[in-house]
């Protein structure tokens, strides 16, 4: 078409005839809805299917986990752990008790404090606060003392 050429004019009228005729040998188109509705259909079940799958695969691998790994994850001390390895054993020798109940005993642990230090102020002199009293000498050997069950008992 010209850009001269109106609407009606004779050279549209042979222009639209042509395209009828041309049409007219073609069949009619499908319908395309019905198949892209099934085709949506199957890709929401398989997503959904693969959804439920792989939610049942996590799950599964979850529970095979903790089933198996679970003994050697949660030990409590009521539990024993497994025998060691047979083999040589590193352990150092006890020390033998000392007769001298003041002399302090080595290859114990210290155990650690409850709460944490709390800053003091600095003593105003220069002798410590308390200091424990001297030990006064002893002419008998510890285990001839007698110990009384309760202090002010009498025997």
């Amino acid at each position: 078409m010209t850009p001269e050429s109106r609407a009606g004019s004779p050279e549209e009228e042979i222009f639209r005839d042509a395209l009828h005729r041309t049409a007219d040998a073609l069949p009619p188109l499908p319908d395309l809805v019905p198949d892209a509705v099934r085709e949506g259909e199957r890709r929401r079940v398989r997503s959904r299917g693969l959804a439920v799958a792989g939610t049942f695969v996590a799950v599964t691998a979850v529970t095979l986990g903790l089933a198996l790994l679970g003994p050697l994850l949660r030990q409590t001390p009521g539990t024993e752990p497994a025998a060691p390895a047979p083999g040589p054993s590193i352990t150092r020798p006890t020390p033998a008790p000392s007769p001298d109940p003041t002399e302090p005993v080595t290859g114990m642990p210290i155990p650690a404090p409850s709460s944490p230090p709390t800053a003091t102020p600095p003593p105003s002199s220069s002798f410590p606060l308390w200091s424990p009293p001297p030990s006064p000498p002893s002419t008998t050997p510890p285990a001839a003392h007698t110990a009384m069950p309760y202090p002010g008992a009498t025997s």
